[in-house]
């Protein structure tokens, strides 16, 4: 993949550079998406919002598990005075707890990295859209995204600062 970028960029500077007889004409930039998400005051609101849904998770996970231990330890303290039929009710009930404990943890944590995948695909999403209306705009011949496919870039042609206060901007109105 770093090699198909590599050709695909080389060839569109020779191209360019052939086409306008001069380099300069290049407007080059890039932007850091990750650091967009992470400073958009929309990307910060969404992890807020995250967060605040994974505490309350916990607590209820927290109580469901404080459950399943005061039943292992009644059957570990008690088990053996109870009658058969007591105990091995309450066996079930702990077993049965215990499952639905696991089931919630994983439905839980599913949910949980769906909601951050869906949320961080739509802001990505309206970050690139914005970031194609700069270039438009502003007249750039390319816009990147920092990575593994930018080895060095200029302060002076990252857009990402740009970006996060024109994404505020637009979501503010």
């Amino acid at each position: 993949m770093k090699n198909l970028i590599a050709v695909v960029l080389s060839v569109f500077f020779l191209f360019g550079t052939a086409y306008n007889s001069s380099a300069e004409s290049l407007k080059i930039g890039y932007v850091d998406l990750q650091k967009a998400l992470n400073q958009s005051s929309i990307g910060k609101t969404a992890l807020e919002k995250l967060k605040k849904d994974i505490e309350k998770e916990n607590s209820i996970l927290k109580e469901r598990e404080e459950d399943v231990k005061k039943l292992e330890e009644e059957l570990t303290k008690q088990g053996f005075m109870m009658k058969e039929s007591e105990r091995e009710r309450k066996t079930e009930e702990f077993r049965r707890k215990g499952r639905d404990l696991d089931r919630y943890k994983e439905d839980t944590k599913r949910d949980i990295m769906m909601r951050e995948r869906e949320m961080t695909a739509r802001i990505v999403s309206e970050l690139i859209k914005l970031a194609q209306k700069i270039g438009q705009e502003e007249g750039f011949t390319i816009i990147m995204e920092k990575g593994d496919t930018v080895l060095y870039a200029a302060d002076n042609v990252d857009l990402t600062d740009k970006l996060v206060k024109r994404y505020d901007e637009q979501k503010k109105q």
